[in-house]
């Protein structure tokens, strides 16, 4: 078998179409980057083989594309010489399709047909499982050796028996333990489960136990009502007893009328007490009223007293009062004495420090004025350099725009020197004067002849020199044009030469200076910043100046005007120290007047006290007279005594009449013990009426209910439902012994099976011993039952679980291509397909793999999947890649 195309669409990332292209047989190798792809080409070829079209199982949910869509694959294959083709879709519009050569097989029938041509067994409602398994190893599943059950276990098996099938007669043992496998399946699953049948006898026979259950639990719910209904006759007779409830309306007539007359005692004792409260209240006020009565009397005498005392009392206080006002007098006057020579004493301070400010003003005025001059004469000076500068054009300006022209007439010069003829005359010492240059005696040494010149040597002849007429009149133009330039612009500033122009440039600079340095002097001067500010400073200066004068000499008219005492201290120390002592006396007759003051209000203040407390005494004994003639006059004192004693009177009444009730109510029971009996049975005879109420209920829902169950036939249906019960446990416990029999019978062939596979697995290890031995040199494989290699004896033995991860690795590949070899030997479909498998192995170890790959490969295809491109560069296999299509493809 050989897979010649994989198409996938909407499979995990694949939402469009994509093939692998490049497939055949021998080595494919599929290299590509991590998330490109190859486990989902992986999954979704093993997917296409296992499961069935019509799943909605976890392994189809796996496989849905991320943006949405149902999962469409496609295998192309060659078997046996001919093309075939399989497809699937899942989802809402799944299909499935199997092209064997000319044959075609469509939905369940291809489903089926793949499944035996594959020998895969369905482990599930939609999958199957087989060799087919351990041959398509997903990424992850390279470190262990492939576990072996139903369909791949015996096409291992028919690979195994074909050399020995006559000897050892496994054939019928394998058909026998089949069909007792089949036959075990009614009742279990392959995982040891109860089959579908067996569950649904379990759960018959569960219901019908339930329904006994049921059954059984009405019927002694109607055990119950026929006892309790015999119950709620007899309590409804208990409590509809006629003499019963006589006597307990006689016992509650006779308890109402204990609490009635409880009740008037009650009555009677409040009225007593009533009376009781009023006349003892009437006794506490008559006392009251005579304490108060008693109380004013004694007030009025005692304020007699106190305000004769007080009449001596207020002639002392007046004789003091107005010695105090005689002293404020005289202590006022001396204050305001002091305050005079103070007052005197200030003035001539100010009179002296007036006359000393306008010498000190004198004195700064002309010192102003004498900076006033100094600034007035450096502006003059500024004023005059600033004119000078104005007379002279030759600025930095013109000097620039005049070496541009000396620029430009040197330029020309330079290139008619460039131009000229050169001319170099040597004379002899005797030939002097008597050779002309253009009408001069000839120079001696290098010349530039620029113009035609005229050579003359007496007594030989006339000779002309003509320059080279190449550019020479364009030069001859640009050097009149820069010297008329230069003649032009020195002609701006009346001058005739560079040199003069110059002289007069270096008189502007020395200018400048001048008014640079008067600017900063006058700025100095005028504490300004810019010069621009001069003029103006200059100007406030003067009006400042002018202003300070007038009101000086405003102020010395003033102080003229004014004769000074001769008094006059010539000095301000003395005038001061005259003004403090004025105001220390000053200080002194104001400490003095505030004594006197604080003496004179106390006077007044103990006078004013006791008139105004005189006359609070004598406004309380006319109020106290008022009040007791008010109290006398609305009842005088005999008739408030005789109240007094009929008050007391009635007050011993009432305590006599609540002794009496008291003694009265000691004989009888408290009148809350009489309530809440009465209560109590009032309350008994209600619950009473409800019980019966609810008994007559109660009787009916009963008599219902038993009526109800007599009319339904209760026994008959426990009868019959416990008839159907044990049916169905006498069916289930034969189904058990069945069951039991069948797991035996399987249990005992598998063992013979075990045994008769013990002495054909040499044939394995002889398939899969060139491969381990190029691996492992000189190891013996020791395989069990189930097909796994367990232990390796090179010079000693090991077990696998022991070895390392690389090396159970690479075992786990080299069992799996022994069984890819098996199928191939015995003519069924088999290829190897490895997805980042040996990532663990050394380099080694792994050129050694890749020759054990090349010579299977060789016999049956291998696919390797992988990440590592630089690892698997010296196989030398088929490169595939993974190639988006616009439509996914089927052959016709």
């Amino acid at each position: 078998m050989i897979l010649t195309d994989i198409q996938i669409e909407a499979v995990r990332r694949f939402a469009s179409p994509v093939r692998v292209e490049g497939l055949g047989a021998g080595l494919n190798i599929l290299a590509a980057p991590n998330e490109a792809g190859k486990s989902t080409v992986l999954k979704a070829l093993r997917t296409a083989l296992t499961l069935r079209h019509t799943s909605k199982a976890q392994p189809f949910k796996d496989l849905l594309p991320y943006g949405g869509g149902s999962p469409h694959i496609g295998v192309a294959f060659t078997w046996k010489g001919q093309s075939c083709w399989l497809e699937k879709k899942f989802g809402s519009s799944s299909l499935a399709r199997l092209d064997l050569g000319a044959e075609r097989f469509d939905g369940e029938e291809a489903e089926e047909r793949l499944q035996a041509l594959f020998e895969l067994e369905k482990v599930s409602k939609s999958e199957a499982a087989g060799l087919w398994n351990a041959l398509l190893v997903e990424q992850g599943e390279s470190f262990a050796q492939p576990a072996l059950q139903g369909a791949g276990r015996a096409s291992l098996q028919a690979c195994l028996q074909q050399n020995i099938q006559g000897v050892t007669g496994t054939a019928e043992a394998s058909a026998m333990l089949a069909l007792v496998s089949k036959r075990l399946a009614q009742y279990q699953t392959a995982t040891g489960k109860t089959s579908q049948r067996m569950r649904q006898i379990q759960e018959e026979g569960e219901q019908a136990r339930a329904l006994v259950a049921t059954l059984l639990a009405r019927k002694e719910a109607l055990q119950e009502d026929i006892s309790g209904l015999e119950q709620t006759r007899r309590t409804l007779a208990q409590y509809n007893n006629p003499e019963r409830r006589r006597q307990d309306e006689a016992k509650l007539v006779a308890l109402r009328q204990t609490r009635d007359q409880l009740r008037g005692l009650v009555a009677q004792e409040q009225a007593a007490q009533a009376q009781l409260s009023a006349a003892e209240q009437s006794v506490q006020y008559i006392q009251a009223e005579q304490d108060r009565r008693q109380t004013r009397r004694a007030d009025i005498a005692r304020l007699e007293q106190v305000l004769a005392d007080a009449q001596s009392g207020h002639t002392q206080l007046s004789l003091a009062a107005g010695e105090a006002d005689q002293k404020l007098a005289h202590a006022q006057a001396s204050h305001k004495a002091a305050l005079s020579r103070h007052q005197q004493a200030r003035t001539m301070v100010s009179r002296v420090m007036h006359k000393a400010a306008l010498a000190h003003n004198q004195q700064a005025i002309a010192q102003e004025r004498a900076a006033f001059e100094r600034a007035n004469a450096a502006c003059a000076r500024l004023e005059k350099a600033q004119a000078a500068l104005r007379i002279m054009p030759v600025d930095a300006a013109f000097m620039r725009r005049l070496a541009k022209a000396m620029q430009a007439v040197h330029q020309a010069q330079a290139s008619m020197q460039a131009q000229a003829t050169r001319f170099e005359a040597t004379l002899l010492p005797d030939a002097a004067g008597t050779v002309w240059l253009n009408g001069n005696p000839c120079p001696v040494g290098p010349l530039s002849l620029t113009d035609v010149s005229e050579l003359v040597v007496d007594g030989v002849g006339r000779f002309t020199i003509t320059p080279s007429t190449q550019q020479s009149d364009a030069l001859h133009a640009a050097l009149a044009t820069a010297q008329s330039a230069l003649d032009s612009l020195l002609q701006e500033v009346g001058c005739h030469s560079v040199e003069q122009a110059e002289s007069q440039h270096e008189a502007r600079r020395q200018a400048e200076r001048e008014v640079e340095q008067a600017s900063a002097e006058c700025m100095a001067l005028l504490c300004v910043l810019k010069p621009n500010d001069i003029t103006a400073a200059l100007g406030a200066l003067r009006q400042k100046l002018n202003e300070r004068e007038a009101l000086f000499a405003k102020e010395q008219a003033a102080q003229a005007d004014c004769p000074e005492d001769e008094g006059t201290p010539p000095d301000v120390e003395q005038a001061r120290a005259q003004e403090q002592d004025a105001l220390m006396a000053v200080e002194a007759a104001r400490a003095q007047e505030q004594e006197v003051l604080t003496l004179h209000r106390m006077a007044h203040t103990r006078l004013e006290q006791a008139l105004a407390q005189f006359a609070q005494q004598q406004l309380a004994l006319q109020r106290d007279r008022r009040e007791l003639d008010v109290w006398v006059e609305r009842e005088p004192d005999p008739a408030l005594q005789t109240r007094a004693t009929s008050s007391e009177q009635d007050r011993q009444r009432a305590q006599a009449e609540l002794a009496r009730i008291a003694h009265i109510r000691q004989q009888e029971e408290p009148l809350s013990v009489v309530e809440q009996g009465i209560l109590r049975r009032e309350q008994a005879m209600e619950h009473l009426r409800e019980q019966i109420t609810r008994l007559s209920v109660d009787q009916t829902e009963r008599e219902t209910r038993i009526r109800q169950a007599e009319g339904d036939g209760l026994d008959e249906q426990l009868a019959s439902a416990e008839r159907h019960a044990a049916q169905a446990q006498g069916e289930l416990e034969a189904w058990e012994r069945e069951r039991a029999a069948l797991a035996l019978l399987e249990a005992t062939l598998l063992q013979a099976e075990t045994t008769q596979t013990e002495r054909y697995l040499a044939p394995l290890v002889q398939a899969m011993q060139p491969a381990f031995s190029a691996l492992f040199r000189g190891a013996t494989l020791e395989v069990d039952t189930q097909f796994a290699l367990t232990g390796l004896t090179r010079q000693r033995a090991e077990e696998v679980k022991d070895l390392s991860d690389g090396t159970r690795e690479q075992i786990a590949v080299l069992v799996r291509l022994g069984f890819a070899e098996l199928l191939h030997k015995r003519g069924a479909p088999a290829i190897l397909v490895l997805d980042d498998a040996l990532s663990f192995s050394d380099s080694q170890r792994l050129e050694t793999l890749f020759d054990v790959l090349s010579d299977a490969a060789t016999r049956l295809q291998v696919i390797l999947l992988t990440c590592h491109a630089e690892q698997f560069t010296p196989l030398q296999g088929r490169m595939l890649s993974l190639r988006p299509m616009e439509r996914f493809v089927v052959p016709n």
